[in-house]
């Protein structure tokens, strides 16, 4: 196993070759593997959505994607298939009653049209006759890291609240379950396209955060947060918290995937434990 990276560390665990999109470089030796993973964005809620960040979101996506497929298509390699990241807003960061499955279009939006532009930059390599699978995924719940550790700490100080009006949906998903349903899609040659890549148990955030006040052992006692205090906040990608939409995993468990965590409480609880 080998990780491609913008610099090298002295701490890698594993062999780490060099790639830079905007210089158009990678180092050849790194194609010569079996299997790709490609996780490369900037982090979508780290920053403020100015037009630079915007930029950089889009860019930092469909410029490393070109990449890959740039240098697969110029240089003898034995790579069997690519297994891209894709997010559960693919669909649009809305709120609806509908159940949206991977047949369904992409939405309008600007996370829609991140995810749909990612997604057709990756299947570019299907051309080279590489399998490509796309996943969309969820929240994912791990400990000390992620969304989870920005949110425990005002549930544990006794100050989490609701957000919004609550009804809109989170599709999250275990780190396990994460792993587990990428390294399918590495052995399953049957698997191609896009996966939705979510927990089964459709959660809005009124029960998200009741569950996980429950799991740290506290009650939540204040108003919900008004959405315009958040966007106050957060700017743009407030949206982010206030919106979200429940998906289908019915193609992914026709593969035979059984989550290790399907329930979120015995999720919530395996990790914070």
């Amino acid at each position: 196993m080998s990780v491609l990276s913008r610099r090298r560390s002295k701490k890698a665990k594993f062999k780490t070759y060099l790639w830079n999109y905007r210089e158009d470089f990678i180092e050849e030796e790194a194609l010569n593997c079996d299997y790709i993973i490609h996780l490369a964005g900037a982090g979508i809620a780290d920053k403020r959505w100015s037009d630079k960040r915007k930029k950089e979101l889009i860019e930092s996506r469909i410029g490393t994607s070109k990449l890959l497929y740039d240098k697969l298509r110029l240089h003898k390699n034995h790579v069997k298939a690519v297994i891209s990241a894709s997010g559960a807003g693919y669909y649009g960061q809305i709120s609806t009653d509908k159940t949206f499955q991977e047949t369904d279009p992409p939405g309008s939006d600007f996370i829609g049209n991140i995810c749909k532009e990612w997604e057709a930059a990756v299947n570019k390599i299907q051309t080279l006759n590489i399998r490509v699978v796309n996943m969309r995924i969820g929240m994912v719940l791990m400990k000390n890291a992620g969304a989870l550790e920005k949110m425990t700490p005002a549930f544990q100080a006794g100050l989490g609240t609701v957000l919004a009006s609550g009804k809109q949906f989170m599709p999250w998903v275990h780190i396990k379950d994460l792993l587990s349903i990428f390294f399918l899609a590495l052995t399953n040659k049957e698997m191609h396209g896009p996966y939705n890549c979510c927990s089964p148990e459709a959660t809005d955030n009124r029960a998200f955060s009741k569950t996980l006040a429950k799991s740290l052992h506290k009650k939540i006692w204040l108003p919900n947060t008004p959405a315009w205090l958040l966007k106050l906040i957060l700017g743009q990608r407030a949206v982010l918290l206030t919106q979200g939409s429940k998906l289908s995993v019915q193609k992914l468990l026709r593969t035979g995937y059984v989550f290790n965590y399907p329930r979120l409480e015995d999720a919530l609880n395996q990790i914070l434990d």
